[in-house]
């Protein structure tokens, strides 16, 4: 899996042009976007058809950024996210992007971006899902 991310432009409609070019390739997004101040907007989303999205983004001249990503299965509990990334801290992995993709009362799911995919994986151990 690989999650992108692109930087879009801190006014009205950019966020609407990025989901309508991605709407009509037929492609499902999760996605998460910010601010900070005026500054541009990032935006980060993983989709089911990563082929699809890739040709929208290239069509529509955007430019990105596409990584490869894991999904994490966290308890969803207090301290339960301080624990996790403190084991990755630990294990001297630098997470660059988390994108909560599910979340009930018991669990929580994001998917991470990371510097070192196996050395995330190797310190999560099974709280990795793919």
């Amino acid at each position: 899996m690989s999650a992108f991310t692109v930087e879009l432009e801190n006014k009205p409609g950019e966020l609407a042009r990025l989901c309508e070019a991605m709407a009509g390739s037929r492609a499902n997004l999760l996605l998460c976007a910010t601010t900070h101040g005026e500054a541009n907007g990032v935006v980060a989303f993983i989709s089911d058809d990563e082929a699809s999205a890739q040709t929208v983004l290239d069509e529509a001249g955007v430019e990105y950024l596409m990584r490869p990503a894991l999904t994490i299965r966290m308890e969803n509990l207090p301290g339960t996210g301080a624990a996790t990334f403190r084991t990755l801290a630990d294990a001297g992995v630098n997470v660059d992007l988390v994108l909560p993709v599910r979340i009930s009362e018991e669990l929580f799911y994001a998917v991470l971006c990371v510097d070192d995919m196996q050395a995330a994986s190797a310190a999560l151990g099974d709280l990795v899902t793919s």
